[in-house]
């Protein structure tokens, strides 16, 4: 009899990610306002910002992932490094520079860097064979609800406190309440899967199958050139929303995010994962677009279509190496793969800014937008070696 994929360490995971995207979101739509309108920071600080705050990931990762495969345990790592991230994002309340709120990003994605690689392996250490499309989705979904109950959260802070920077910072506050409840069910709930560590202390690529380094090369291409959520949220206000309605754009995001993870995951399962990734690169291509020529319609078309693409993109590539990556090596994998996405993202986000300041974000969204539907085509017809031997 098949098992059912979601026993209690993959709902409890879930549902800790749910209140830490829930805390997370309140935050995050608003920083790239935050920096821009009180603290006077340029696209390119912003993008910088962001950059390095994804390198930080990419810096610890690896390392985390590493060391959890030769520990033979997660959870404690898994804890750690929510605990921290939790503690550090609230400290924005206090921030007073761009520096001070680039440090405070910095280590909240050194904690996520500390975590991340040895969860995704808890994750899928818990689940059944067959349906890692699916509970990837599942833990997506959940990921995307607690964003979208943070966005609205914010949205109604925003819309009943009023648009200061008192409110900005009493949100950036109140963020620590759902990051308490994410502990509460990480540490009480979730039960580690301990295993026996490979024999060997070093690493060799020569180790991870050649599907892996299939999806890492086509993943940190497509980094290079993509744009995370700070420059959606400010291409939003250059084409005239509002900024109390921007987190509602921004909650719409979330939405779809939610809604279509586990759609995606059922579907990649059953078609294949590197099919519907390819898919997932077209849409980040339409929704680019979208927001370069259709105004504020394209804002909400952009976010929706954004939502989509946020719903695949980590999830299908989390899917994949579960399936391909040897057992004592997945926190490995997943922290290579997240340390060339990283510092894809920290180049491209740093020149996104640039362009930004100096072309305009018409230029910067087209060329962003072709590069992803030239690489969804590439993607499709190349999509047997990401999956087969």
């Amino acid at each position: 009899m098949k098992k059912q994929p979601l026993n209690r360490n993959i709902i409890g995971l879930g549902a800790n990610s749910f209140f830490t995207d829930f805390s997370t979101e309140m935050i995050l739509p608003l920083l790239p306002i935050f920096l821009e309108r009180f603290l006077h920071a340029t696209k390119t600080q912003i993008g910088i910002i962001e950059g390095l705050a994804e390198l930080s990931v990419a810096l610890l990762i690896a390392l985390s992932g590493f060391y959890s495969d030769r520990l033979g345990r997660r959870k404690g790592i898994v804890v750690f490094g929510y605990g921290l991230s939790n503690l550090i994002k609230p400290l924005a309340f206090f921030a007073q520079s761009a520096t001070m709120i680039m440090t405070i990003r910095i280590g909240d994605r050194l904690a996520k860097g500390i975590r991340v690689a040895p969860r995704d392996a808890l994750i899928s250490a818990s689940t059944p064979k067959g349906s890692s499309g699916f509970v990837f989705g599942f833990h997506k979904m959940m990921d995307g609800a607690g964003a979208l109950v943070g966005s609205l959260s914010a949205f109604g802070l925003l819309w009943w406190l009023g648009e200061s920077e008192t409110t900005f910072r009493t949100i950036f506050a109140l963020s620590i309440i759902p990051g308490i409840i994410s502990m509460i069910i990480l540490i009480f709930i979730i039960t580690d899967v301990p295993f026996k560590p490979a024999p060997s202390r070093s690493f060799h690529p020569s180790a991870l199958p050649s599907q892996f380094y299939w999806l890492v090369g086509f993943q940190t291409l497509f980094s290079l050139f993509a744009m995370n959520y700070s420059f959606m949220i400010l291409k939003a206000s250059d084409n005239g929303l509002a900024l109390a309605i921007i987190p509602l754009a921004y909650a719409l995001y979330n939405l779809t995010q939610a809604f279509f993870a586990i759609p995606i995951g059922k579907l990649a399962d059953r078609f294949g994962k590197a099919t519907l990734l390819s898919f997932i690169y077209l849409a980040f291509g339409l929704g680019a677009l979208a927001m370069t020529t259709l105004g504020t319609l394209g804002v909400w078309i952009g976010f929706g279509i954004y939502g989509f693409f946020a719903g695949g993109f980590n999830s299908l590539a989390k899917a994949i190496i579960s399936d391909t990556a040897p057992h004592d090596l997945k926190a490995t994998a997943y922290g290579v793969y997240y340390t060339f996405v990283g510092f894809a993202t920290l180049a491209s986000l740093s020149v996104a800014g640039w362009a930004w300041d100096n072309y305009g974000s018409t230029l910067l969204f087209m060329f962003a937008s072709s590069c992803a539907i030239v690489l969804s085509f590439a993607l499709f017809v190349m999509r047997d070696r990401l999956t087969h031997p």
